[in-house]
């Protein structure tokens, strides 16, 4: 959804964390271009410049798609939320083993019943131009996210704040009811060091959301400078992450520069490019030729780089915080008939589909959270049996496949990987259950588009979350509760599971709250919302001369996306 992100998109959060559609114009991989004065050597090409002249040591990331948006408090996509932790801090993050430790802020605390927590920000915070960064930065960005003009994704993640929701549902037209509702929002900046956030019950994740992108301290005067697009002019994105970032080229690349104001020093890359390219065949071959140093191949091409004797040696591979899952409109037949919807988690055969046609990426997967996760519960209940796919299907409001309506499968068409998977699923359907799937090719933006809002949300399309912070309330309550912007986007709502994630969120006793979301898990498995099918491997192309990585479950756009950007080093 997001991360996440991401959601978490991911939260997400988190990812919001979610999974990334390819999106970018069609060209080659933009060569990152040689500093002024430095002359390419005979056999180097002018990336290959780059990244060793005049001393420099620039990352060359490929990334397949282009964001949709990098606005801080309206992003959720995980190649939005990747650009901005690199221009971007929160006021704590998370390190290499997954834990929430100190950032912007160098401590805080929580009142003796857990409702308010107090954030300490460093002595002497700067921006990467060297303004002041103070506490009512962070009480701004707040402030924005729960904004109804502001609107943005990852809005409800901020809704244990005291009046965040009521002011994201205030009528931004009648100005008296919305001032009043803004003047309510539990969240102060008593002075530059200090800020103290209300929240409606004791959330003990909490310091853990103040590292999600919501919380990124983008600056009012620079935003209201630009308008609506501020965001796409580097010149406003004044941040105060690792690096800087100084120039954007649609479709092509977004460059940074390392940050010499960043409160723990200088990173020891001088700079991180991401360079988009949606053809990965394309991406391979700048790969291979020094254009880029990280590349994540796609499933198809990894029997050939395996076999490779150099190319095998720079696989990079880790268990992704993701789940991917057939994702259904809930409001549309026949997704409405929950035994349909059985039917259709019956009859897909994970194990053959990671296997096979994704080549070994995945591992197969019957539930939301990933093993390892709290909330996990080893279930088998949907497994593949086509018998039983049979049945649930026959005991539907239709009694059969003949007289079901159209059912369309809408799919990303700017991957050409993407045709022989949806192939294959809609031949799973058409097999087993005698049921006619119609594919919907649709370009990678207008489907990210589509996806975001209810009334356009696909009959059917893959899709899914990529954890924000390695709690269950990230995986359930910020996504699948019924006020939750992702479960409203296909039409999710159980109130009993709504009650139990809501108990545990406000449970202090750690094991009774892991019990608590198990049961809310079990429930939404037992709702087949839509098959879940796999978790993904994050499989990455790394040049043997990148250094100072730890990758963590949570890294969707490179290896150490989340706790080496200070590491991260080039050494030729």
């Amino acid at each position: 959804m997001r991360k996440s992100r991401k959601l978490w998109h991911l939260l997400s959060v988190l990812a919001l964390a979610l999974p990334v559609l390819a999106a970018c114009a069609r060209g080659q991989a933009t060569p990152t271009p040689a500093p002024s004065g430095a002359t390419p050597q005979a056999g180097e090409t002018p990336a290959a410049v780059a990244t060793t002249a005049g001393g420099e040591k620039i990352l060359r990331i490929h990334e397949y798609t282009y964001p949709d948006v990098f606005d801080p408090q309206k992003s959720s996509f995980s190649n939005e939320i990747a650009v901005l932790h690199m221009n971007y801090e929160g006021l704590t993050r998370l390190d290499q083993n997954l834990n929430t430790v100190p950032a912007a802020a160098e401590s805080w605390e929580f009142n003796q019943d857990g409702t308010v927590v107090t954030f300490h920000l460093r002595a002497g915070l700067e921006y990467s131009d060297g303004t002041p960064l103070t506490a009512e930065r962070f009480r701004y960005a707040v402030e924005r996210t729960c904004d109804p003009k502001t609107a943005g994704e990852y809005q409800s993640i901020l809704f244990d704040i005291v009046g965040c929701q009521e002011f994201a549902e205030t009528d931004p037209n009648d100005q008296a009811a919305y001032e009043a509702a803004r003047q309510k929002l539990g969240v102060e900046a008593p002075d530059d060091r200090t800020l103290i956030v209300h929240l409606t019950h004791p959330a003990p994740y909490f310091p853990t959301i103040a590292s999600l992108w919501v919380f990124y301290p983008a600056r009012k005067e620079l935003i209201e400078q630009g308008g609506e697009n501020w965001w796409k002019d580097p010149k406003l994105q004044i941040g105060n992450g690792p690096f800087q970032m100084v120039e954007v080229v649609e479709d092509q690349r977004i460059r940074f520069v390392a940050n010499p104001n960043y409160w723990e020093g200088k990173p020891k890359l001088d700079g991180v490019e991401i360079i988009y390219q949606k053809e990965s065949s394309v991406a391979l071959e700048a790969y291979k030729a020094g254009q880029i140093d990280m590349f994540s191949p796609d499933p198809s091409q990894l029997p050939a780089i395996k076999s490779d004797p150099e190319l095998s040696k720079q696989l990079v591979t880790y268990p992704a915080a993701t789940t991917i899952q057939l994702s259904f409109n809930l409001t549309k037949e026949p997704f409405t008939d929950k035994k349909v919807r059985e039917a259709f988690a019956y009859a897909f055969d994970r194990k053959t589909y990671c296997e096979q046609i994704r080549n070994g990426d995945c591992t197969p997967t019957l539930e939301w959270i990933p093993p390892g996760i709290p909330g996990h519960i080893g279930t088998d209940k949907y497994a593949f049996d086509p018998a039983k796919a049979k049945q649930a299907l026959a005991e539907s409001s239709y009694g059969g496949p003949d007289k079901l309506p159209e059912i369309k499968l809408t799919y990303n068409s700017d991957d050409p990987a993407a045709r022989p998977r949806v192939e294959w699923i809609a031949g799973q359907y058409r097999d087993i259950l005698g049921v006619n799937i119609t594919l919907e090719p649709v370009d990678g933006k207008t489907l990210v588009a589509m996806r975001k809002d209810p009334s356009t949300y696909p009959q059917m399309t893959l899709a899914g979350w990529i954890q924000d912070y390695p709690d269950p309330q990230n995986w359930l309550s910020v996504y699948w509760k019924c006020d939750a912007t992702f479960a409203q986007r296909f039409g999710y709502c159980n109130k009993e599971f709504d009650r139990i994630v809501t108990q545990a969120d406000q449970e202090l006793d750690q094991q009774k709250r892991i019990e608590l979301y198990k049961q809310a898990h079990q429930i939404l498995i037992d709702d087949a919302p839509g098959p879940f099918l796999y978790n993904p491997l994050n499989i990455w192309l790394v040049k043997p001369y990148v250094t100072g990585y730890n990758p963590t479950p949570s890294d969707d756009a490179f290896p150490g996306e989340f706790a080496s950007l200070m590491t991260l080093d080039i050494q030729k």
